[in-house]
């Protein structure tokens, strides 16, 4: 990755504070040499990409010992744009990421600005037409699945399609045990 202006914000760490809840965001930056992402979008064409460019990104995250959970991630360029959610769980070297992949997010993406009409083409995140994926595996070597089956279902529908949030062993649900829900600061 090269370029951009990042910004996080975050809670500070103390004794009696052991998780921390933040937002990371990112302006105006590229990535490089990432043969996977190429993929995604090339669509049959031959032509490599040897960088994208993005305008955005922001998740928001809780932070814990050994753990990090990504929630409501977005990230938006003019070639691809994309969701995540997941964990990344440096205690068991292992990465659990999920969210759709939109290609050609600025235009992909106008008709789920529309009110009402907008929430089933796609909502303000996501594009008419995306697919689904899961990035799983080690973080130095992770695997990414995609599934081509969602891309023929517009916005709302997607979902049926989507990668199943992953079971961290010792979780009762997607939420990390010994993490807390994120959860928007009203401030």
């Amino acid at each position: 990755m090269t370029g951009g202006q990042l910004t996080t914000i975050m809670d500070p760490p103390s004794a009696s504070n052991p998780v921390q809840l933040g937002t990371v965001s990112v302006r105006n930056f590229a990535v490089h040499d990432e043969s996977q992402l190429e993929r995604a979008v090339a669509n049959g064409s031959q032509a490599p990409r040897n960088n994208m460019d993005f305008s955005s990104l922001k998740i928001n995250f809780t932070r814990g010992a050994g753990k990090v959970m990504l929630r409501d991630g977005v990230v938006r360029g003019p070639v691809l744009g994309g969701t995540i959610d997941g964990v990344l769980d440096y205690a068991r070297d292992d990465v659990h990421l999920r969210g759709t992949l939109i290609p050609l997010y600025g235009a992909n993406n106008l008709l789920g600005q529309l009110p009402v009409v907008g929430l089933f083409l796609g909502g303000e995140k996501e594009g008419l037409v995306g697919v689904t994926y899961e990035v799983v595996g080690r973080p130095g070597m992770p695997v990414l699945h995609v599934n081509p089956l969602s891309a023929l279902a517009p916005g709302l529908l997607r979902k049926v399609f989507e990668f199943p949030a992953s079971q961290l062993p010792g979780a009762p649900s997607n939420q990390p045990a010994d993490l807390p829900a994120y959860q928007e600061d009203p401030r």
